[in-house]
This record gives C-alpha cells, sequence and structure tokens, in this order.
C-alpha cells in the first residue's frame, strides 16, 4: 500500500478509535503525553508517527497497534469496470442525458416521449 494512503488510513482508523472512546484531542494529549498539534497531524495522515507514540496513544485508548491495521483494498478488473461503463452510458443515453449536443440531448428527450417542442425553440432549431 502506498504510503500516504496507509497514513491517512491508520490516521482516520485512529480518530475513530478516539471518537468511539469517546475522548478529546486534549485528553489524549494528557494523559500520553503527545501534543494536541501532533495528535492531530497524525488523525490526518500529515506525519508519520514512531510507533511508540502510536502504542502511548493506543493505550490511552485501550486500543492495539493491530486496530489501525487498514482493511483489504477491494480490487475489480478493467473489464469489469468496462462493462459499468458501458452499462451506465446506456443509462444516460435512454434517459436522454448522455450527448454533450443539445440538439442530441432533445432528441433522446423526445424519443422518451417528452414535448421538447419549446426548448427547441429556444435553440433556434425547428
Amino acid at each position: 500500500m502506498n504510503r500516504d494512503l496507509y497514513l491517512l488510513t491508520a490516521g482516520a482508523l485512529l480518530r475513530q478509535r478516539r471518537e468511539a472512546a469517546e475522548l478529546t484531542l486534549a485528553e489524549v494529549s494528557q494523559r500520553s503525553g503527545v501534543t494536541i498539534a501532533h495528535l492531530s497531524r497524525i488523525e490526518n495522515g500529515l506525519t508519520d508517527p514512531r510507533l511508540s507514540t502510536l502504542q502511548r496513544v493506543l493505550d490511552v485508548m485501550g486500543g492495539r497497534l493491530a486496530d489501525l491495521e487498514a482493511p483489504p483494498v477491494m480490487t475489480i478488473s478493467a473489464d469489469a469496470v468496462l462493462e459499468r461503463r458501458t452499462a451506465g452510458q446506456a443509462r444516460v443515453d435512454r434517459a436522454g442525458l448522455g450527448a454533450s449536443n443539445p440538439g442530441a440531448r432533445l432528441d433522446g428527450r423526445e424519443r422518451m416521449g417528452v414535448d421538447v417542442t419549446v426548448e427547441r425553440s429556444a435553440l433556434g432549431a425547428s
């Protein structure tokens, strides 16, 4: 996993743990000896803390280092992405919203039975 992504994920998990324990940054700071600013940077993924710092913070919250393990990343094949894209584009086209050409959008809406006479006249089209 990318280092920055890991820091963001671990920081978010640490914040969730702190909030679940109903502790403020100030309370954790006072009990752990880690400054509020440093705790905030850790939770926001802006710094790479020492393990000893994380352990002190987690001790205050009754947690373990394993609590900061990132969940597995879901992967999806390129084929599945393309299939979903095609299906999504078909839904957009059926709704008459797909084309960037206003006339083509109106044609799509007209095929759906929407009266687009006023909109066509505003475009100067017949």
